[in-house]
């Protein structure tokens, strides 16, 4: 056990240190990091395993590194160096954080992360992202970027075969696809709010990378989607790849979300090859109506989505602290 804080007890002042003092060590070993309560302003990378991070309090994560910030040679750093947390490792539990990037929004600034989620087998419990664009990025990225010749950004050590995360009872807001990836990431009765674009720009809470072939990507069960006033249209999401996979199970959702439900990234191929659904849905029939035609809309069912299904193979999910 270490612990994280001001006092004279504490082993460490910043959290970047006791994550150093950790990184050499064996990790067969579970190791409890106790972070008490205040705002650290620092960049915290987190490659190890085995490892649980609990927040005692309020505690806050701030950075403000975003896409458009120069580099030593004048070059931008792009959205994959911007991350305020980042995690590479696996069987992680990360509980009562608040992880925040306040580079705020605009042309000028562009994406910018407040969590990098390389992790498989992790938990994250009452925990809050605060962002704009691109505020949760949950790990892999696609084979290869689009624009440019590599991603850029922290340096991979390892790769998983599998990348599954749970989030549970956490708050996430953001503005333009804020959460986004190729993991099979779970939100289990989450709050996501969409914050308001600084030029009231249309909204996407989710833009999903799911690698073909993988059986799941996106599961939103039972969450509450919310929004800033007088917010533009928001859509559930559009394909950062084209087997985007993404599902909302019982979720109760705002006015603000957009009738159509989902968006093809203006690409009418990708219809063909998504999967976009909603259960439990009131009415389904006559919402059935407004939502793209190449989207799933059903008033029950779901049930094959439920945690054990969805991680079946492992039991991280149910770790209690």
């Amino acid at each position: 056990m270490l612990v994280v804080g001001k006092e004279s007890f504490c082993d460490y002042r910043t959290i970047q240190e006791a994550i150093d003092s950790l990184e050499g060590e064996p990790t067969s070993q579970a190791v409890t990091l106790y972070i008490l309560s205040g705002i650290y302003q620092e960049v915290v990378r987190i490659y190890r395993s085995n490892l649980t991070v609990i927040g005692l309090g309020y505690v806050e994560i701030t950075m403000n590194r975003y896409a458009k910030e120069r580099d030593e040679a004048g070059e931008e750093i792009n959205t994959f160096a911007t991350p305020t947390l980042f995690l590479g490792g696996s069987h992680l539990v990360l509980e009562n954080l608040v992880i925040t990037n306040s580079a705020g929004q605009g042309e000028r600034i562009g994406q910018a992360l407040a969590v990098y989620a390389h992790c498989d087998q992790t938990v994250f419990r009452n925990c809050i992202f605060k962002g704009y664009q691109d505020t949760l990025f949950t790990g892999p990225l696609p084979p290869a970027p689009r624009e440019r010749r590599a991603f850029g950004g922290i340096p991979l050590r390892e790769h998983h075969a599998q990348y599954r995360q749970l989030y549970q009872h956490c708050y996430i807001e953001g503005t333009i696809d804020f959460i986004f990836g190729g993991a099979t990431a779970y939100f289990d009765q989450c709050e996501i709010r969409s914050l308001r674009h600084n030029e009231n720009l249309s909204g996407y809470i989710t833009a999903a990378s799911t690698p073909e072939g993988q059986s799941h990507g996106y599961i939103f069960k039972n969450c509450f989607l919310t929004a800033d006033p007088d917010i533009a249209p928001v859509f559930l999401g559009r394909p950062w790849r084209e087997y985007a996979k993404t599902v909302f199970v019982g979720c109760q959702m705002g006015l603000h979300i957009h009738p159509m439900g989902w968006d093809n990234w203006n690409n009418a191929a990708n219809e063909q090859t998504v999967s976009y659904q909603e259960y439990g849905v009131k009415d389904a029939a006559s919402l059935r109506k407004k939502r793209v035609p190449w989207a799933d809309c059903f008033e029950g069912g779901g049930e094959a989505l439920n945690k054990e299904f969805v991680f079946a193979g492992t039991d991280f999910w149910k770790q209690v602290l």
